[in-house]
């Protein structure tokens, strides 16, 4: 026997056993993201369920009401309620033609979807996208509606790699979004 078989059949035997071993590796599978079951009441007016594993932030200052932190532990990726007092006037049409040029501005700005949809039983107004927004390329969900001299905005945003894996979850939250 040549000097080169012996090698080849050394390595065949080798490559053979380590298949037999059951050597595998983990493919990195991650775990399905939790469901909200947590239930936050605030004192404006609404409440909304979130998942265990969400950090849940109230800031003292500031538009936001509440703030959820995904798992992803980056500040920027979150899922937050904005409650804002409005004039006697102001409906939802009047807030949209606001705020939808706003949400335009933003740098990078590229429309996925702009749809009339409901939110907690209210007629609401809904746009997806992309934006630069301090710096970051972020995916936005933001749904907002008027309800008894208030305003209700909730925002999903999460780095454009991370938004599908944490969509479901934010719409479930949406979804359990009620206005007392």
């Amino acid at each position: 026997m040549s000097k080169k078989t012996v090698v080849l059949l050394i390595g065949i035997i080798i490559s053979v056993s380590v298949l037999a071993a059951g050597c595998t590796f983990n493919l990195g599978n991650p775990t399905a993201p939790a469901s909200p079951t947590n239930t936050y009441d605030s004192a404006k007016g609404f409440s909304i369920k979130y998942p265990p594993d969400w950090t849940k932030d109230e800031p003292k200052n500031g538009a936001i009401s509440v703030l959820f932190g995904m798992p992803t532990n980056n500040d920027t990726e979150n899922l937050n309620v904005q409650v804002w007092n409005l004039s006697a006037n102001e409906t939802l049409q009047s807030r949209t033609a606001v705020l939808l040029p706003a949400v335009q501005g933003f740098s990078d700005f590229t429309q996925i979807e702009a749809v009339n949809t409901n939110l907690a039983g209210n007629p609401a107004y809904k746009v997806v996208y992309t934006a630069n927004i301090g710096g970051d390329l972020l995916k936005l969900t933001q749904i907002w509606t008027v309800k008894n001299g208030k305003e209700y905005i909730i925002t999903y945003k999460a780095a454009p790699n991370n938004y599908d894996t944490y969509a479901s979850t934010a719409q479930q939250m949406i979804d359990s979004f009620n206005i007392k």
